[in-house]
């Protein structure tokens, strides 16, 4: 009887057991809450020191107004905190990603850098439009710049460093460039015949014309005109509807 009664008591801690990590297997992970329009990282695991806080700023803001390229970093204590303890670094980075929506739907050249303390793994993840096309570029970035300091345990030094990686390694590509409009050049064509109409103006009636108010129009018209052209229409912050699957890289230390 009290073989029988163990037995049954195994079994039924075994059934229970099997029962929570069923559970947790069907469980939805959670995310953190998405940094403010005015920073570009998320220090859950409090690894990142104010100097290398500014500087991520700096960088990444620079980079989202140069390429319209959203660059987010995101630290965690543990995978388990965030109920995704079946899940690998590179998963969560996935699943992070998109919940977020990092880089815009049309330009989908999101990066995001994940580093989870507790499970000691870091993950960079890229935007699909990045197509696999730079893993081997990541895998430097994070083998060369990003483990080596976490190894040394300087975290903060060795997130800036992957952040000043990915920055490089963005500005690098031969990225898609938005197509001249079509009526920059026009404006161009337009805008040199009217000079020369203008100083033709100036010959035959000297200061008393009205060819100097029109020169100076059309040069801030002109300056103002290319400047928005070149900028391609603002970004619209980093978080745009961007999606994963670009690729990327997975570390530990």
């Amino acid at each position: 009887m009290v073989s029988v009664y163990r037995s049954s008591k195994v079994a039924g801690l075994i059934a229970a057991w099997l029962c929570v990590v069923s559970l947790q297997a069907g469980a939805q992970p959670t995310f953190p809450e998405k940094p403010s329009r005015e920073h570009f990282f998320v220090d859950e695991a409090s690894m990142i020191e104010a100097p290398q806080r500014a500087e991520i700023d700096k960088v990444a803001a620079a980079l989202l107004k140069d390429e319209q390229i959203g660059l987010i970093v995101v630290t965690i204590p543990s995978l388990l905190d965030y109920n995704a303890g079946g899940f690998s670094i590179q998963q969560y980075a996935q699943a992070l990603f998109d919940q977020w929506g990092i880089g815009s739907k049309d330009r989908n050249y999101g990066m995001l850098l994940l580093v989870s303390k507790g499970d000691r793994g870091a993950r960079i993840e890229l935007g699909r439009t990045w197509a696999g096309t730079h893993d081997a570029q990541s895998e430097q970035i994070m083998d060369q710049l990003i483990l080596p300091e976490f190894r040394s345990g300087r975290f903060s030094e060795g997130i800036l460093a992957g952040v000043r990686g990915l920055d490089a390694m963005a500005r690098g590509l031969a990225l898609p460039k938005k197509k001249t409009p079509w009526w920059v050049p026009v404006l161009f064509i337009v805008s040199i015949a009217l000079i020369i109409g203008v100083i033709v103006n100036l010959f035959k009636t000297g200061r008393k014309g009205w060819g100097w108010a029109l020169i100076a129009a059309l040069g801030v018209m002109l300056f103002f005109m290319l400047r928005s052209a070149a900028r391609g229409g603002g970004s619209g912050g980093a978080f745009g509807g961007g999606f994963s699957g670009g690729g990327g890289a997975s570390g530990s230390w």
